[in-house]
Order: structure tokens, then C-alpha cells, then sequence
């Protein structure tokens, strides 16, 4: 199947309006970067590129971008310890994560001994090939040293690597059942 959307989101930002640590707001997008430039160019290690969001920083004096312009940030933001962050522009699960391939096999064999009575022999694969599924990247900004000034990454830390996997390594089960 294909990969499972994965959800970008920075829990820092849209603090104005939510509190830090809320959860629910997004990043923006990078000056010119666009959901092909999230799966282009992608740094060794990383299942999309992490530099291409940023945190929606607002300076004091300037307009609240989610306010349609009837509010300016106070005079604290921009302030290196004060993180003054609005909603950003991106959208819900705008990536996907990596291909799950699952295949299970199962054999049985009855052995009859009377017309109402017979022995089942069953042997079941679970993850016949073996195959390898990565779960979704990390998709919190706040997994990445960000610039509090510009809301640019510095270092994108875990943001956009794979850390674990969505299955189980190959499990085979054998069974006996006597039916009558």
C-alpha cells in the first residue's frame, strides 16, 4: 500500500492565539519551497527534507498574518526568549510517508479418519518475506534547532528521519487441531 500521510506540525507555534506546546499548529513553508522541494534534494539519512519548513515567527510592530490584518504583535516578540509564533500555511498530511508491503501465507492439510472426524495440521506465515516497513518520519518541527529570531532550521536534529519500524520480523506458527 501506499505510505501513510504524515502530518508536519510545530507545537510551538501559533502561540499567540494557543499557548506554547499546544500541538495543533504547522509550520510555514521555506521561501520558495513547495511539497516537491520537500522530496527533493533530501539530506543522507532523512526521509524528506527538513530544511525546506520554517516556524511563522511575527516580529513586534509587524502584522499578525492569521488576523487578516486587524492585529499587530506586541512589543516582547522577536525577543530571543520569547517565542512570538503564529498558524502556518501548511496544510494537513501534505506528505506521505514510506510503501508498507505485507504479504501473510497460511497452509492447512486435513487427514480424515472417519466421515465426521478428522486431524488439521496448519502452519501459518506472518510476514513470509520478511520485509522491512519503516514507519512515518518524525513530522514535529520542534525536533529541530530553529533560529528564534528567523524561524529558519539551524540543525534539523530528528525532524524527517525514520527512528522505527511499522511491523513485526517474519512469525511462523505451526497448529494441530483434531475436529469430531
Amino acid at each position: 500500500m501506499s505510505g501513510l500521510p504524515i502530518d508536519i506540525v510545530d507545537s510551538n507555534a501559533g502561540s499567540l492565539y494557543l499557548g506554547s506546546n499546544n500541538g495543533l499548529s504547522r509550520p510555514n513553508w521555506a521561501p520558495g519551497a513547495t511539497r516537491s522541494t520537500a522530496t527533493s534534494n533530501i539530506p543522507a539519512g532523512y526521509f524528506f527534507n527538513p530544511f525546506v519548513f520554517a516556524r511563522p515567527i511575527v516580529l513586534a510592530g509587524q502584522l499578525i498574518p492569521s488576523s487578516n490584518g486587524t492585529a499587530v504583535a506586541g512589543p516582547t516578540c522577536g525577543q530571543p526568549t520569547v517565542a512570538c509564533t503564529d498558524f502556518g500555511n501548511v496544510g494537513r498530511n501534505v506528505l506521505r510517508g514510506p510503501r508498507q508491503t505485507n504479504v501473510d501465507f497460511s497452509v492447512i492439510k486435513r487427514f480424515p479418519f472417519t466421515e465426521s472426524k478428522n486431524l488439521e495440521f496448519r502452519a501459518e506465515f506472518f510476514n513470509l518475506f520478511n520485509h522491512v516497513n519503516f514507519a512515518n518520519p518524525i513530522g514535529n518541527l520542534n525536533a529541530a534547532s530553529i533560529d528564534s529570531n528567523t524561524g529558519q532550521i539551524i540543525s534539523s536534529g530528528d525532524f524527517g528521519r525514520i527512528n522505527s519500524t511499522s511491523n513485526n520480523p517474519r512469525l511462523i506458527q505451526f497448529a494441530v487441531k483434531l475436529n469430531f
